[in-house]
């Protein structure tokens, strides 16, 4: 079942399990936050790309921190297919092989955001090492639905989605996927990622639709570095003797 709401914990299971840690004695906390700005002009990140068809790879540097991302859509039969990823005055868009000439989809205003107006368009954004995800800021052309779906995971870094069907994405390392509900409007939004885990991320408009056309661009993106903190013993014993302090008093009341 998705997830309709976001909360703000972060997915402890999982950093334990990257860090090598037991979740029962460790606390997690995320600081020093990176803000990725995704426009071609006005202050982005620093681009490097590669290709210019489909299939094209940006990565994106802001003060040392790296993310790759690219361009996905379900364009095969429900399986993940290769897409173009557009950089634009507001940001990341999708241009899929069905959207036409890829050099007027590009040019178009519409049909080059992230959609799921006939297909379902995705963008996947892979991290070097794991991060805690803050949030993103979405910003249409026109007046739209801006509801967003998005995946955290923990995959191998050389992954390939082509071909992948999208009930498979479980296998891949993410987790289940998370509906963000805005109202229609043409402006940009802020998106809540709940301070969720992972080395990847993959967002798309809703998915799958609910009959109203979504469609933007992917200003902004916010993540920040996950530190382990190990609780102190003294710390452990001192919850341990409150809840035995605890199922005690249940017994007793219960026993009179």
């Amino acid at each position: 079942m998705p997830t309709r709401s976001i909360g703000a914990a972060t997915s402890l299971a999982l950093v334990a399990a990257l860090a090598g840690t037991n979740v029962a004695a460790s606390t997690f906390v995320a600081a020093g936050d990176t803000t990725w700005s995704f426009v071609s002009s006005g202050g982005g990140s620093h681009v490097q790309s590669w290709g210019s068809s489909y299939g094209n790879v940006r990565k994106f540097t802001q003060g040392g921190a790296v993310v790759w991302t690219s361009a996905w859509s379900d364009t095969t039969a429900g399986s993940f297919e290769a897409a173009f990823l557009g950089r634009h005055s507001s940001g990341l868009g999708v241009c899929n092989r069905l959207e036409g000439a890829l050099a007027t989809c590009v040019a178009d205003g519409v049909d080059h955001q992230v959609d799921n107006v006939s297909q379902q368009d995705f963008v996947l954004f892979r991290f070097e090492s794991p991060v805690a995800l803050q949030s993103l800021v979405v910003d249409p052309t026109g007046s739209w639905d801006r509801d967003v779906s998005f995946w955290v995971g923990t995959i191998d870094p050389l992954l390939s989605l082509a071909g992948v069907p999208l009930a498979n994405l479980a296998g891949l390392g993410f987790g289940g996927r998370t509906d963000v509900i805005t109202r229609p409007g043409e402006s940009a939004v802020p998106v809540g990622l709940g301070g969720l885990v992972g080395n990847a991320i993959l967002v798309s408009a809703l998915a799958p639709p609910d009959g109203s056309a979504d469609r933007f661009k992917i200003r902004a993106l916010t993540a920040g570095p996950v530190t382990v903190v190990p609780v102190p013993d003294a710390a452990w014993l001192f919850v341990s003797a409150g809840g035995l302090l605890t199922a005690l008093r249940r017994t007793t009341a219960r026993a009179t």
